[in-house]
């Protein structure tokens, strides 16, 4: 039961993180419909995912609330996947520690960009989400 209510919590503090970032407004009829829409058509949820990591570089939103937006989406989607797979709990424990790896990656990369100024701070932490993300999908479909 608390399996098929989790991508609900979630959803919800994904919902006001993207509110956080955009206020009302054009960015929230981009995104958060395609992921209410998640649970029925999967895709849905990934162009939801790409539009918010293309909001938030293109507003150039970064820092604790940009990352963390971008975390409860990511674990939004793919615990509605793991919902409907009927996942074990290791699985959840695998995707919500694999987010929040992101936030010392994303300051590792604040570091790294104020030495070499040509990155884009929000850019370059996006890259490394994607690519942690991709691990642990990796990781977990062994």
């Amino acid at each position: 039961m608390i399996r098929k209510l989790l991508p609900a919590g979630l959803f919800s503090l994904f919902a006001f993180f993207v509110y956080m970032d955009f206020g009302p407004g054009i960015e929230l009829i981009l995104v958060l419909p395609l992921a209410l829409v998640a649970p029925l058509w999967e895709p849905a949820g990934y162009l939801s995912l790409a539009f918010l990591g293309f909001l938030l570089v293109y507003r150039s939103i970064g820092g604790f609330v940009g990352i963390f937006t971008l975390i409860f989406a990511i674990q939004y989607v793919e615990s509605i996947y793991l919902a409907k797979r009927s996942a074990p709990a290791e699985h959840y424990y695998v995707l919500f520690a694999g987010t929040l790896l992101a936030v010392p990656i994303y300051y590792f990369a604040y570091l790294l960009s104020l030495y070499t100024p040509s990155f884009v701070n929000t850019a370059l932490a996006a890259i490394f989400v994607v690519l942690l993300y991709v691990l642990f999908y990796l990781l977990v479909r062994r």
